[in-house]
């Protein structure tokens, strides 16, 4: 039911118009004074709004001001003894969507009521197919856009690709071997040749590490059709054999780096449920992680990992997290206690290195994927075991000063059994 503000103080025509526009089906409410009407005005409360013009306390052009600053949507029609034209166009031109001569004839107030309602349904409705073109319209370059982006991340890793490919074989010797080959090579009078051992050893070790290389591309170019033989675990199981791992490769790291890295066991009990892992992949992935985690962090800092249960709409899962609790730096809050973090060209880096295989400056012997790629395969890697990784980095608030930070989890379905 469509809801009209009738503000007029004529008793007799304040009626009247309540009257009319009730038995039409109308829910009409109505106030004698203009400063009264005003108190109780809502915007966009009434689907209509009927006014006098000629008013005491607030005259009706000042009662339309007050409105159309609130409200530029609903109908305003006004109700007026005069006839004057000049003064019904000042109106319109005010705000007013238009006017009705008094006295009120009945079927002139419903037809002006229903009209001025129509009119603005129908702009509505206009607005409303504006609005949804402009939606599609967007959509429609999103995904454009996207398209765009996934082409040129194509080309770009295709780019990294083969600069990785030559900066390795370059790494390697090069093609250095076959100036020396040409320039060595002896032929002897029964047609064979001699060639130096020198030599003969420098050409294996350069071909043995350009074989390397090219298998190392062509692992990553196929990680997409790489074949996962996942296996269940029972996650107590799991969770056990993960930490230990852990446990052992932070033995080997924590003091070569210079690292307190804390392994935490989970603080929820773990219930009774299964976890589909791929047994030669997935320990990598977690050793791949935690030295990643050793590369985006200085000297003396503190990597955490942890192990929580976290229940979605969607399923259960596992969430396994890396996080590094740097240091104290010289940087100063305004508050004048220390802000502990990590370098800035580290934590910006480590997003860009999920979606990239070009180089990281830091290279670290353990790492199981060279050049920088570790974070790349790894990401591809969960994907095809079902599971996913987010990186995060933020400001830790809950210690004695600031603590910057940078966040690997994995998040792994787990059914209930």
């Amino acid at each position: 039911m469509k809801r009209i503000l009738v503000i007029d103080d004529d008793e007799i025509s304040l009626a009247i118009v309540k009257k009319v526009l009730s038995e039409t089906g109308f829910e009409v409410e109505t106030f004698s004074s203009s400063a009264e009407a005003w108190e109780h005005y809502e915007p966009e409360h009434y689907d209509l709004i009927l006014s006098d013009y000629f008013m005491p306390e607030i005259n009706g052009d000042e009662l339309l001001k007050k409105v159309r600053k609130n409200d530029d949507v609903t109908p305003f029609v006004f109700l007026t003894s005069n006839t004057d034209v000049k003064i019904a166009i000042e109106l319109v031109k005010s705000g007013a969507d238009d006017h009705i001569v008094k006295p009120i004839v009945a079927e002139e107030l419903v037809f002006r009521v229903n009209k001025n309602l129509k009119e603005r349904e129908n702009l509505r409705m206009i607005e409303e197919a504006e609005k949804e073109k402009a939606l599609l319209d967007l959509e429609h370059q999103k995904l454009v856009n996207w398209r765009t982006l996934y082409a040129s991340k194509d080309i770009t890793q295709t780019e990294q690709m083969i600069a990785l490919l030559s900066r390795t074989i370059n790494q390697s010797g090069g093609f250095l071997w076959l100036e020396l080959l040409k320039s060595d090579l002896q032929e002897l009078d029964d047609k064979s040749f001699r060639i130096s051992k020198d030599l003969v050893d420098m050409i294996v070790s350069s071909a043995e590490g350009q074989k390397s290389i090219f298998d190392y591309i062509t692992f990553i170019s196929q990680l997409d059709d790489l074949v996962m033989h996942p296996q269940e675990y029972d996650i107590a199981r799991f969770v056990k054999e993960m930490n230990g791992l852990l446990k052992t490769e932070v033995g080997k790291i924590a003091p070569k780096y210079s690292r307190k890295i804390i392994i935490s066991t989970p603080s929820q009990h773990l219930p009774s449920g299964k976890v589909s892992v791929d047994p030669d992949y997935f320990p990598k992935i977690l050793r791949e992680l935690l030295i990643n985690a050793v590369k985006f962090s200085p000297e003396d800092s503190r990597i955490l990992t942890t192990f929580e249960l976290n229940t979605t709409e969607k399923g259960n899962n596992l969430d396994f997290t890396i996080r590094n609790a740097p240091k104290e730096i010289s940087v100063k809050a305004p508050d004048g206690s220390p802000i502990r973090g990590i370098p800035y060209d580290y934590s910006e880096l480590v997003f860009d290195l999920f979606y990239t295989i070009e180089s990281f400056p830091v290279y670290l012997e353990e790492e199981e994927w060279s050049d920088g790629t570790g974070l790349y395969v790894a990401r591809k890697l969960l994907r095809s075991q079902n599971c996913w990784i987010k990186a995060a980095n933020g400001i830790d608030y809950t210690g004695s000063s600031p603590e910057s930070f940078v966040r690997f989890t994995i998040t792994l379905p787990f059914t209930l059994t």
